[in-house]
């Protein structure tokens, strides 16, 4: 145990030395919130992945495929596929607009392609989502921290997630957007460890492909049934594909890229690493259904893989990269948040754009503090499991896909039709969720549905934007 100990002490370390090295690195607001806009191909393609795979990739999904055996391989397709449709579809667009508009936020971007400087109503509302969506999808991320700790150590589940809202906050508050994209870089890295550690461990125990689906048929032949509710399809399937394009935290990323043309390339290292994360764990945790059929926790299966059939020293490894999978999720919503507090509405609302830098990182390092500990106590109470307290979360960020999306390629959106699409799609979200039909079709599909038809249909209703609006979006055509 001493040695499963030390290596995640070490890793915990690291992260807080790189949270550290980054704050010496933030001299303005401009850095503490996109970076200095200074991210290559490498750096914006694993902190990416790193942050839009999170935690669910350890635990939740280990309960998912265990309870849906060979159907789970939609979510294998949607999630694995989803970073190549994010980067062709808006990494260029979103890098090239934030240096036009001179945004500094995800909601500055939203804010000056719909051309609300002036009466920011589409400010608030945005917030609003960003503020209880992320408070809950970050609440997910420590709730798989102490599930985590709980597993492999016997902590306390609170205290662990203590312990965990106490690194990922201190890091993240400490160098901003810097520490989150160089922490979630190494992050990445000891994901894709992990899952090459289990996949070793997995075949070695049961065989091939073959051998593993045959032994899942003989324990459950209905779990090698890949067709399923069609509506369930569809909302798999949307849950990536369309919902990575809507979270602030991958689409923040873009922002701080230094060289929009870069974004082919990012987007073949993302999606390569994406395929083969979603199908390499998707045949890891088949095999644990074959070598933990009695598992009371379905959640920990991949956890357990690791403990029954690898050295301390291994497990020590593969539980920091469970954690980083964790942290990576929950500092960039974090960092998400910090932004939207600081500069969304400190700057922005309470000073009319005139707050210095020192006051804004200063706010911005506070709501980090204040944030962690309100998911901290949903992560004490949750309203649901781990899987579906995140897509709750991911559910109503899904909503800002259409408004980005459309936003970009359609110079035609209107500020009116934004404005409808984001009260209508996160409504529908939340709405769908509490009426309990969200294990039918995924919240993705509704929140996303909602809010690109009221976007399209207001839009057409209501006044062209500016021309100098239309133009800019033009050029992101023409370039």
């Amino acid at each position: 145990m001493g040695v499963i100990i030390a290596v995640i002490v070490a890793y915990m370390a690291l992260m807080l030395g790189i949270g550290w090295a980054a704050s010496k690195k933030v001299k303005t607001s401009r850095d503490y919130l996109i970076g200095g806009k200074k991210f290559g191909v490498l750096l914006t393609a694993m902190a990416h992945q790193a942050a839009g795979l999170s935690g669910w990739l350890f635990l939740a999904w280990s309960s998912q495929v265990a309870s849906m055996g060979l159907a789970a391989v939609w979510t294998s397709v949607s999630s694995g596929f989803a970073p190549f449709v994010n980067f062709f579809a808006l990494a260029k667009k979103v890098s090239r607009f934030t240096g036009l508009s001179g945004a500094k936020s995800f909601i500055d971007l939203i804010e000056a392609r719909y051309y609300d400087e002036d009466k920011r109503v589409i400010r608030v509302i945005s917030a609003v989502i960003i503020f209880v969506s992320i408070t809950v999808y970050m609440a997910s991320q420590l709730m798989a921290a102490g599930t985590t700790f709980k597993a492999i150590l016997g902590w306390d589940y609170k205290w662990s997630i203590i312990l965990a809202t106490a690194i990922v906050t201190l890091y993240t508050s400490a160098g901003g957007l810097l520490a989150v994209v160089w922490t979630d870089f190494i992050q990445g890295c000891l994901m894709i460890f992990a899952v090459l550690a289990g996949a070793y461990v997995a075949f070695s125990q049961t065989g091939s492909i073959a051998d593993i689906f045959a032994a899942v048929g003989q324990v459950d032949a209905a779990k090698m049934n890949i067709w399923i509710n069609l509506w369930t399809i569809v909302g798999l399937l949307s849950a990536g594909l369309l919902g990575y394009m809507g979270q602030p935290q991958l689409v923040q990323m873009f922002m701080g890229m230094e060289n929009p043309a870069d974004s082919r390339k990012s987007a073949m290292v993302a999606g390569c690493t994406g395929v083969f994360m979603l199908f390499a764990t998707l045949f890891i945790n088949m095999a644990c259904m074959v070598l933990f059929p009695d598992s009371a926790d379905k959640n920990t299966n991949f956890i357990r893989l690791i403990m029954t059939y690898t050295p301390k020293i291994l497990v020590g490894i593969v539980t920091a990269a469970i954690l980083a999978a964790v942290m990576s999720s929950a500092d960039a919503l974090l960092h998400v948040v910090n932004t939207t507090v600081c500069q969304d509405f400190y700057n922005k609302l309470f000073k009319n754009g005139t707050a210095n830098d020192r006051d804004v990182v200063l706010v911005g390092r506070v709501t980090a503090l204040i944030v962690g500990a309100a998911a901290a106590w949903i992560a004490f109470n949750p309203f649901e499991g781990i899987l579906w307290v995140n897509w709750w979360a991911w559910g109503g960020l899904s909503t800002f896909a259409p408004v980005i999306l459309i936003g970009l390629y359609w110079k035609r959106a209107t500020r009116e039709g934004a404005i409808a699409a984001l009260i209508g799609g996160f409504a529908g979200s939340a709405l769908w969720f509490a009426a309990g039909y969200y294990k039918w079709l995924h919240l993705t599909f509704v929140a996303f549905s909602a809010a690109a038809i009221l976007l399209v249909v207001v839009s057409w209703l209501t006044s062209p934007p500016p021309a100098r609006v239309q133009e800019m979006v033009e050029r992101l055509r023409s370039r």
